[in-house]
């Protein structure tokens, strides 16, 4: 990087837009944007992760934004994670049926990505994406908004959710309607945020909320073993590790935890 002279440009930007809200003309009010069928909008549920892929390609996942139905439409990329070629701009959707994804993590030795994602009222989620999938016609569907180990917010007994419902059942068997299950649901929600690998096939996660890390191992057919909930009383919101050193990206406290990995 060159400090001295860096020129920004823009690399990648998507056509489609969530608008919340627009003028209305008659009386200048406020009124709910007609594309915005559901009515609803989180600019928090934005996801936003970027990892790189290789010299020409990164990935980024983008979160739903609270629009729904946008996570299991293909031409969309709201509720997915694209491959993004850095040279020319074009991409492709890797992934698809996702919420509001916070972690990625490329594992170029294993040939998948893990992804961690935030659910609903529960229903957090640890995914693994195989390459193999990749321009295979058929792109990998982790389920959102369709099924979810979570609810919706006030659940099934609040009265303005029955419309929701209908839409938006939110099943718990992935694989019994056509989707990928997670490796994990977390239920309660740990608030989950950054994924890494630290050796072998050992990985790490965060997790806002919980104010925990979350140790485990992935065995041969790539299931969760050995999972450990190691509490450090504060907000993580990104993890990196380097040099048998765990850094912890600390949200309350603005600062930086080191744990040192045997």
């Amino acid at each position: 990087m060159n400090y001295e002279n860096i020129e920004f440009k823009k690399l990648f930007s998507p056509k489609e837009c969530i608008y919340s809200y627009k003028l209305n003309p008659t009386d200048g009010d406020l009124i709910w944007n007609i594309d915005n069928i559901d009515k609803e909008f989180n600019a928090h549920q934005s996801g936003g992760r970027i990892v790189g892929f290789d010299d020409n390609n990164i990935f980024l996942s983008v979160g739903d934004y609270k629009s729904r139905y946008l996570a299991q439409e293909e031409d969309s990329v709201n509720g997915k994670i694209i491959k993004i070629n850095i040279n020319n701009s074009d991409y492709e959707i890797f992934s698809m049926g996702h919420r509001n994804p916070q972690g990625l993590y490329f594992g170029k030795e294993n040939n998948f990505i893990l992804e961690t994602e935030h659910g609903p009222l529960g229903g957090d989620e640890i995914n693994l994406i195989k390459f193999d999938k990749l321009n295979k016609n058929k792109i990998p569907n982790y389920g959102w908004s369709i099924v979810s180990a979570g609810e919706h917010y006030g659940g099934k007994t609040y009265k303005g959710n029955k419309l929701k419902y209908e839409k938006y059942p939110l099943y718990k068997s992935h694989k019994k309607h056509g989707f990928i299950e997670p490796l994990k649901s977390f239920v309660p929600s740990i608030a989950i945020s950054e994924i890494t690998k630290i050796s072998n096939n050992y990985y790490v996660i965060s997790s806002l909320k919980d104010k925990s890390l979350y140790f485990f191992e992935l065995n041969k057919e790539n299931k969760i073993i050995y999972l450990s909930r190691v509490e450090v009383f504060v907000r993580v919101r990104d993890i990196i590790y380097k040099d048998e050193k765990l850094y912890l990206f600390l949200e309350d406290t603005a600062s930086i935890g080191i744990i040192e990995i045997n």
